[in-house]
């Protein structure tokens, strides 16, 4: 195991006026065993981040740290890491066991039996023993991840990094190798970064979940506490499905009001806010579809999407669409007058310049810091 500390990281390609700012001052600490998983939508220089650690790209600036030590001008195979790519990266005219004993070969002074021991005994711990002989374009996807993962068990790195894994994968698939990698991990207590698109597998997989936007870190903390406290409105509306619904209001007096919106000033919030113009956020599940005029908003349902166990209505008020995330099957149609009820104490409030959160819901339910890492207000 090893600690990874990432500090005041930049990268910037081209020069000039033509200069991208790929990542920008980023500082992370990743811990003993962690399973930290960097997120957010494409371009956002997670790839990039994860890239500058392994060695794959210079740094501009700052410094990358594992277990103390400055591995900037490392090359990749003195940095004690293992990368799992999107693509695999297997050679087909190599067996599966070959692909996986290469880097032992090319990075070790292990024996041929040796490295034959750990390759067998890698390949019984992901349940590929049978696949050892055959080459990649006899396997499957998911055969081809679990090859491509062996290969980077069997080097036994300081730390783990895996770039969009199971992106190539249906989604059924997917859903089992989230399980897989999850027990992995947890059985190799490794230090990992995992870098993914798909909210999904940092809500479910993350001890920790860092999300970035336009090459900046945008908030770092426990999946539910990004989802329930987000920090800003980039993060309140990319972390959730159905997203976060937000709406433009002013306060007036002990009221915010907006299109079709007339509620109260939340009290946690009502010493910290001017008068002025503010974005009122709140999550689909959070709200109540009630008799018009008897809630906060009244409205007409625009679309119905029934889903089985719950279904998303959508409602018009005003010049916005409200998300309802309702349990059961279908319970209004389309043209129906509804009310909504916004809980008070599940009211965000974001500035509408900068995004920051002035007001945000006041607990998480049935908070339980894990044993690595603890909410932090």
């Amino acid at each position: 195991m090893a600690q990874l500390e990432l500090n005041s990281l930049e990268k910037r390609f081209g020069g000039g006026d033509e200069q991208v700012e790929a990542v920008s001052e980023l500082s992370l600490s990743v811990i003993d065993g962690e399973f930290l998983v960097l997120v957010g939508p494409s371009g956002c220089g997670k790839s990039t981040t994860l890239n500058c650690v392994a060695g794959l790209e210079s740094v501009t600036d700052g410094e990358i740290r594992i277990d103390g030590e400055v591995v900037n001008d490392k090359r990749p195979e003195e940095r004690n890491i293992a990368m799992v790519f999107q693509s695999y990266a297997l050679y087909p005219h190599m067996t599966a066991a070959q692909n996986m004993e290469f880097g032992l070969k090319m990075t070790t002074g292990l024996s041929k039996g040796e490295r034959r021991e750990k390759v067998e005994s890698t390949a019984e711990l992901l349940d590929i023993s049978e696949l050892l002989d055959k080459k990649p374009k006899s396997l499957s996807g998911g055969q081809k991840q679990r090859v491509a993962l062996g290969r980077a068990i069997v080097r036994d790195p300081a730390v783990f990094l895996m770039d969009e894994p199971l992106s190539n994968l249906d989604a059924s698939l997917r859903s089992t190798m989230r399980t897989e990698i999850q027990q992995l991990q947890d059985d190799l207590d490794v230090t990992t970064v995992y870098v993914t698109h798909d909210q999904t597998e940092a809500m479910t997989m993350a001890d920790r979940i860092a999300i970035l936007y336009d090459g900046e870190l945008q908030q770092v903390g426990q999946p539910l506490e990004c989802y329930y406290r987000p920090e800003n409105r980039f993060v309140a509306e990319f972390i959730g499905e159905p997203a976060m619904n937000t709406l433009p209001v002013e306060r007036r007096g002990d009221r915010l009001v907006g299109s079709g919106v007339d509620f109260p000033v939340p009290d946690r919030a009502s010493g910290g806010l001017s008068r002025g113009q503010f974005t009122l956020g709140i999550r689909p599940e959070a709200i109540s579809l009630v008799e018009p005029n008897t809630g906060a908003v009244t409205g007409a349902v625009e679309v119905v999407e029934p889903l089985g166990e719950s279904s998303h209505v959508y409602v018009d008020i005003g010049d916005s669409t409200v998300t309802v995330k309702t349990e059961g099957p279908k319970s209004v149609d389309r043209g129906q007058r509804v009310g909504i009820d916004f809980p008070e104490d599940r009211v965000h409030l974001f500035d509408p310049d900068s995004g920051v959160a002035v007001a945000r819901r006041a607990s998480i339910p049935n908070e339980r810091p894990s044993d690595r890492t603890a909410l932090t207000d």
